[in-house]
């Protein structure tokens, strides 16, 4: 097309030498010779020969532009594309000239062939055959040895390889970072370590128990026992009850009997009866050892013996259990203990995995009277004290995350020049929280470290151990701050025994290890 091609208008004066110099400025191209009907060149077959060998030796595509017949028939045998006019040459395909610049030995010159032109062919073809065979075996040895030389060139080139291992330099990088979580904040400030903070509200409900630890004294009790009668003489004897008995050691502890008993007749013979203190000596007094009571007091004394053969007891003082104030204020603080940890398990379920709540901050925002149910008042006598309560409890919660993009920046902030953290490398911890000041706002630590390592130009690294000798290649990599001082580069050269790094950048490959 003509956006592609030169066009080439042949002149009445052209001759062969003239269009190839003009050929000769036009190499690569594609040129379109228009030819002229007064021109005579190109009529002869042997002026397209020469024209077409320069258009070769030039990489020239050759079309033609001519109405004259003997010339498309020359283009036809040359297989040269002939076009009527240059709107034709640039819809149509061009075709590509014979390979061969001289003809077959079979193919006969053309009648139009004059006589001038076959003399200096033959002339040619007789120079060529005066060539000494010598010469054309030394040609044909330097040819090969040449062809060998290239070919020895191209393996030297291209068939060394070599794998170059080296690690980078690395180092670990630390930064601690005071956060402030703010229930006022609406994003993140990384220069002020500002984050936002979540308020909590859940509103819960529980009941405790605990024991009464009020005490109402009672009257005393009595100790009570059995005692043995024994009869003294023949006959029978009644023993009515409240029959008064005692002690003889010291001030007699008085007891008396609770009914009426019959001691049969006969001397030595028994009855057991009940008996208890007497008013008077109620409590513990008249838990008596055994035998200690041996003496029947009224006129009953003559007529029988009584002992108690086991000890008395039951005798002390009587109280119940009664609800104190002490009570409800315990019971009141431990269920509000239980109402925050309760909010506490119910708002866990409704945050991610990146959220925590700040145990600090949990509280109960609201208390009602009518929210609050004891199950007995102060003074109440009963064993247990029961409180069913509501209550509205509130917590503040931080996204880990927003306090690892605050120590992350400023770990980054901190990286040197030249280097880049290692992906997986990174570790965040966080400190303990503290309620600031203001309402609504945690204080706490976050920390962040990880291993940062160089980063280094492995193209330009390739090409700066190219062609180099394994002591230099080695001396190179050991005076680049990028590269580890404490692992030594390993340098692997094939095929085995190469001394020398290869020429081509492209045939090493270059393995860094310990990079980002």
């Amino acid at each position: 097309m003509q956006g592609d091609s030169e066009h080439l208008q042949l002149e009445a004066a052209d001759t062969v030498v003239t269009v190839r110099e003009r050929l000769s400025r036009l190499r690569g191209r594609r040129v379109l010779l228009i030819s002229r009907p007064d021109s005579p060149l190109l009529r002869r077959k042997l002026d397209l020969v020469l024209i077409q060998r320069e258009a070769y030796r030039r990489a020239i595509q050759l079309a033609l532009v001519s109405a004259d017949k003997h010339i498309i028939a020359h283009a036809a045998a040359l297989n040269i594309s002939c076009f009527a006019s240059v709107e034709a040459s640039e819809s149509a395909r061009w075709k590509r000239g014979r390979q061969k610049r001289f003809l077959p030995r079979y193919h006969k010159p053309s009648a139009d062939l004059q006589p001038e032109d076959l003399a200096r062919i033959a002339t040619r073809i007789e120079d060529r055959k005066r060539h000494s065979p010598w010469r054309s075996a030394i040609e044909r040895a330097l040819v090969l040895l040449l062809l060998i030389a290239v070919i020895g060139a191209a393996f030297y080139i291209a068939l060394p390889s070599a794998v170059v291992e080296v690690r980078l330099a690395q180092e670990d990088v630390i930064a601690v970072v005071d956060v402030v979580a703010d229930r006022k904040a609406a994003a993140v400030n990384l220069e002020q370590g500002l984050i936002p903070a979540q308020t909590l509200l859940q509103t819960v409900e529980t009941t405790a128990t605990i024991p009464a630890s009020g005490t109402f004294w009672l009257d005393s009790v009595s100790a009570a026992g059995v005692v043995t009668f024994t009869n003294l003489g023949d006959s029978r004897v009644i023993i009515p009850a409240t029959t008064i008995l005692g002690t003889s050691a010291g001030q007699p502890i008085l007891f008396e009997t609770t009914a009426n008993v019959l001691v049969p007749a006969g001397v030595g013979r028994s009855v057991d009866a009940t008996v208890e203190a007497r008013e008077g000596y109620r409590g513990s007094i008249g838990n008596v050892s055994a035998g200690m009571i041996n003496t029947v007091f009224g006129a009953l004394a003559e007529n029988v013996s009584v002992i108690n053969l086991a000890p008395l007891a039951g005798g002390g003082l009587r109280s119940v259990k009664v609800v104190a104030a002490e009570d409800q204020t315990h019971l009141l603080e431990s269920v509000r203990i239980q109402l925050q940890s309760l909010a506490f398990e119910i708002m866990q379920t409704t945050l991610s995995e990146s959220q925590v709540i700040i145990i600090e901050s949990i509280r109960i925002e609201e208390e009602r009277k009518e929210w609050t149910r004891f199950s007995a008042d102060v003074g109440t006598m009963t064993s247990e004290l029961t409180l069913t309560m509501r209550a509205a409890v509130s917590a503040i919660a931080v996204d880990e995350r927003y306090g690892r993009q605050v120590a992350l920046a400023k770990l980054k902030s901190m990286l040197p020049a030249g280097k880049k953290l290692i992906d997986g490398s990174l570790d965040y911890a966080r400190g303990p929280f503290a309620l600031g000041r203001v309402d609504g706002q945690v204080r706490f630590t976050a920390s962040a470290s990880a291993i940062a390592a160089a980063t280094i130009d492995s193209d330009a690294l390739g090409a700066e151990l190219a062609g180099l000798s394994v002591g230099e290649a080695r001396r190179l990599l050991a005076s680049r701050p990028e590269l580890s001082a404490t692992d030594p580069p390993v340098l692997k050269l094939y095929p085995k025994g190469l001394q020398r790094m290869p020429t081509l950048a492209i045939r090493i490959d270059l393995r860094l290890e310990g990079g980002a």
